[in-house]
């Protein structure tokens, strides 16, 4: 039997409605390498104190699996409307089919003490923010390339991530970038639900979301060139402004994009690709914004971009 809930199977089916192709044609339930009665088995204790807190969404726990060792397990919050619920199950339903070198590993699902977690390797490095203050000669250009090549990933099985950003992104053993939380994730060709509308992280927020459009690839891109921005600098984009308000009116009403600095990292190695390719993807206007393929095609090309640490 495999690990989810009626509620998610009834998601999963619609999933499966909407005519998802080729390699997206695989089960849509909430499914896992692990039978529920193995996962129950071999989850030995999930501590009583979130370690992490997901925004309004959920929280992070930590665990202990019996061969793997340290697990994180994602719970949701519990929601009067319901909405929390549902993102819980789009996103396991999303997560479950995606197998890429730089996604999080998705263990499967497990339902314990009257709660569904969702459950993931622990990362230790944490993610790409806390890691590029930790080690600021960290190659963030490859750090950036990794991520764009995971982004691209999910816009070629049709899936929209909804909120990139680098507290998003976690640092793996081999300290290379794992793109994760994918509770906002849409598919391309369906609707956004109502309650997930103008959810997500302001500062990396494609302008034409705040006007309710649906999230969609191009939005991505926008939030990946402000990734860009943040990981480089080191700092949220528009960190002088200290509301969102100030940041929707200097986007909008000055079309203010980040500082493009540093020009270069500790080291002397430019970062005049990485930049080029946050201005190609921070146009107001969605159809002037390049896409995924080439901006990860365009950082591959820097020669900072293979060098591992």
């Amino acid at each position: 039997m495999s690990t989810t809930t009626s509620a998610a199977l009834e998601v999963a089916n619609d999933a499966a409605a909407v005519g998802v192709r080729g390699s997206r044609s695989r089960s849509r339930s909430i499914v896992n390498t692990h039978a529920e009665t193995d996962l129950d088995v071999l989850v030995v204790s999930i501590s009583s104190v979130a370690f992490s807190v997901n925004g309004h969404f959920g929280d992070v726990f930590e665990g202990t699996h019996k061969t793997i060792g340290r697990i994180a397990l994602k719970r949701p919050r519990i929601s009067a409307t319901g909405c929390d619920d549902s993102r819980f199950e789009r996103e396991a339903t999303t997560w479950q089919r995606l197998r890429h070198t730089h996604i999080l590993e998705f263990i499967g699902t497990l339902k314990r003490d009257g709660h569904i977690y969702i459950v993931s390797p622990f990362i230790d490095n944490g993610t790409l923010v806390e890691y590029v203050k930790r080690k600021p000669k960290a190659n963030k250009v490859r750090l950036i390339c990794e991520t764009a090549d995971a982004v691209n990933y999910l816009h070629m099985e049709g899936v929209v991530h909804g909120d990139i950003k680098a507290g998003n992104i976690l640092i793996g053993n081999d300290e290379s970038a794992l793109l994760c939380d994918f509770g906002l994730t849409r598919m391309a060709d369906t609707r956004t639900s109502t309650c997930m509308k103008g959810a997500g992280s302001t500062r990396w927020m494609s302008p034409d979301l705040w006007n309710n459009a649906p999230r969609s690839s191009k939005s991505d891109v926008y939030a990946f060139g402000m990734t860009i921005a943040e990981v480089l600098s080191g700092k949220e984009p528009f960190s002088h402004l200290s509301t969102t308000t100030a940041v929707i009116f200097a986007v909008l009403t000055g079309g203010e994009r980040p500082i493009k600095k540093p020009l270069s990292s500790i080291d002397g190695s430019p970062y005049d690709t990485a930049w080029q390719v946050a201005e190609a993807c921070w146009h107001i206007n969605p159809s002037d914004r390049i896409c995924m393929s080439e901006a990860f095609q365009r950082l591959s090309q820097d020669p900072s971009a293979g060098r591992k640490p």
